[in-house]
C-alpha cells in the first residue's frame, strides 16, 4: 500500500491520495478546533499555566551566576538544560507570556507535523498526498494525548526536539547534513545523543561524526555566550534536578524502582543502573538488527524508548515519542489489515490519551472539580503518596514505563540474531536481511 494510494481494513477498494489527504486534513482540522476551543477556555487556562516556558524565558534574562542555583517562572522551578539552550530564548525573552505560549504552541504543532511525516517516510511510505494524510491524520489523534497536550500546556520543547531528531534519521544517508539535527538536540537535551551509538552501530560513521562535531558546536558556542554558566553546567550541574522523582510524572525506570523504595536521594540504586545497562545493551542491539532488516522506524521507536525508560527523569511530557509510535502502530495495521493490528492500535492511543475527567490532586474522582484532560495514570494517589501504592497503582501508575520497556524486549526478541544456515555451493549465509514486504532504510530508499 505505499504510494499514493491506500488501502484501509474493510475498505472495498484503495483511497486515492487526494481523499487520504482530505481526510486527514479535515481530522487535524477538527482537532485543532477542538484544542484552541479548550485552551481560550478560562476554567482551563486557570489549570494549565506555561510553567516551563516561564522558566526558559525567565532564566534568559538571568545573571549567568544565578542561572544553575536559582528558581525560575512562575512555579519557582530551576532551570536545567545546557546553557546554549537558552539562546534562542533571548531573542523572545521580553514577549508576554501569553503570547510566547502561543508561538512556542505553533512550533511545536509543526514539529509535531513534520516528524508524523518523517516517520512514515521511514516506515517505508512514498512521498505523496495518501502519506501527507497519513500523517495529518496522527497528528490530529496524538494532539489529545498526555504528552502532546502538556508539551503544548508548558510551553515545552520536547516536539522541537523530536523534529529535529527525526527528521534527521529519515535523511538518506548520503547526504552529507544527516546528522546535524540529532547533534543539535543533543546540544539542547542530552539524551537524544544516545542516536550517536545508534548512527555508529548501523555503520553511519560519516553522520555520527557530524553528530558530534555539531554536538561539540553547540558546547562551544555555549561556552562563548554564557562562559561562567557553562563552567557550572559542565562543572556538575547537569546531573541536577527537578526534584520529586519518585512523583507519579516521572515515568522512567529510576521513578519505577524509587517509588518501590530502593535507592536514596531519587536515585533507583544498582538496580537501576544494572537493568538500564542490560536494556540498552539489548535495545541497541535489536535496533541495529532491525535496521538492516529494512526496520528502520521500529529501530528509531526503539531508540527512542531508550532515551526515556533509561533516563533519570522522564515526566510524561517527554514521552512525545508516542508520535512516531502511532506512526508504526498505524502503519502495522494497515498492513497487516487484521482486527487484532487494529486493537493494539487503539488500546495504545486509549493508554495515552487525555480523557475529560474530573479528579482532585491526589487522583481521586471529584464532582465538583472541572472537566479537564488527563491520562488514565493520574487516576492513582499522587503527591507524595507513591510510595503507598498497592500493586493496582504499581501497575497502572507505571504504565509508561512498562509499555516502553516492554516495547524494547519485544524488539530484542523479534529482531534476535539469525541463525547461519548453509546455502547451495557450500556458501554459509543469514536469512534475507531485508522483509521484502516491509519498509526500507533511508539510503535503501534513496537508491531506488
Amino acid at each position: 500500500m505505499p504510494g499514493m494510494r491506500m488501502q484501509f481494513p474493510g475498505a472495498k477498494g484503495p483511497w486515492p491520495g487526494p481523499v487520504a489527504l482530505g481526510a486527514g486534513a479535515l481530522a487535524l482540522a477538527l482537532s485543532l478546533t477542538a484544542w484552541w476551543t479548550l485552551i481560550n477556555d478560562p476554567t482551563y487556562a486557570s489549570h494549565r499555566t506555561p510553567a516551563d516556558l516561564s522558566v526558559y524565558l525567565d532564566a534568559a534574562r538571568a545573571p549567568e551566576h544565578e542561572l544553575y542555583g536559582g528558581k525560575f517562572g512562575v512555579h519557582s522551578l530551576p532551570y536545567l538544560y545546557p546553557p546554549v539552550a537558552l539562546l534562542p530564548f533571548r531573542a523572545v525573552s521580553e514577549l508576554d507570556l501569553t503570547v510566547a505560549a502561543r508561538l512556542m504552541a505553533g512550533l511545536s504543532l509543526a514539529a509535531m507535523a513534520l516528524s508524523a511525516w518523517a516517520a512514515a517516510r521511514m516506515a517505508g511510505r512514498r512521498p505523496g498526498a495518501a502519506t501527507a494524510g497519513c500523517a495529518l491524520a496522527v497528528c490530529g489523534l496524538a494532539l489529545w494525548t498526555e504528552p502532546v497536550l502538556q508539551n503544548l500546556d508548558f510551553g515545552q520543547v520536547n516536539l522541537i526536539l523530536l523534529a529535529l531528531v527525526v527528521t534527521d534519521l529519515a535523511t538518506p544517508d548520503r547526504l552529507p547534513w544527516k546528522g546535524v539535527g540529532i547533534g543539535v538536540a543533543a546540544g539542547l537535551k542530552l539524551t537524544p545523543g544516545l542516536f550517536v551509538v545508534y548512527l555508529l552501530l548501523t555503520r553511519r560513521y560519516r553522520a555520527a561524526g557530524v553528530a558530534t562535531a555539531v554536538f561539540a558546536g553547540t558546547v562551544a558556542a555555549g561556552w562563548w555566550a554564557l562562559p561562567e554558566a557553562s563552567a557550572d553546567f559542565w562543572g556538575g550541574a547537569f546531573a541536577g534536578s527537578a526534584g520529586g522523582r519518585e512523583y507519579l510524572a516521572n515515568q522512567s525506570l529510576n521513578g519505577l524502582f524509587v517509588r518501590f523504595g530502593l535507592g536514596a536521594d531519587g536515585v533507583g540504586g544498582p538496580v537501576w543502573g544494572a537493568v538500564c545497562g542490560v536494556l540498552a545493551v539489548a535495545g541497541l542491539g535489536a535496533a541495529a538488527r532491525a535496521s538492516r532488516r529494512g526496520r528502520e522506524l521500529v529501530a528509531v521507536c526503539v531508540v527512542g524508548a531508550l532515551t526515556l525508560v533509561c533516563s533519570p527523569l522522564s515526566w510524561t511530557h517527554h514521552w512525545v515519542w508516542i508520535v512516531p509510535g502511532f506512526v508504526l502502530a498505524a502503519d502495522a495495521a494497515l498492513r497487516r489489515r487484521t482486527a487484532a493490528a487494529w486493537l493494539w492500535t487503539a488500546g495504545l492511543f486509549a493508554l495515552f490519551a487525555a480523557w475529560p475527567i474530573r479528579i482532585d490532586g491526589f487522583g481521586t474522582w471529584d464532582p465538583s472539580r472541572p472537566l479537564l484532560p488527563y491520562g488514565l495514570l493520574w487516576y492513582v494517589p499522587h503527591w507524595q503518596r507513591e510510595l503507598q501504592w498497592d500493586p493496582f497503582h504499581v501497575v497502572v501508575g507505571n504504565a509508561y514505563v512498562w509499555l516502553g520497556v516492554g516495547f524494547v524486549v519485544w524488539a530484542a526478541v523479534a529482531f534476535r540474531p539469525r541463525p547461519v544456515r548453509t546455502v547451495p555451493g557450500g556458501r554459509t549465509s543469514r536469512e534475507a536481511m531485508v522483509d521484502p514486504a516491509g519498509p526500507v532504510r533511508a539510503d535503501e530508499r534513496a537508491a531506488r
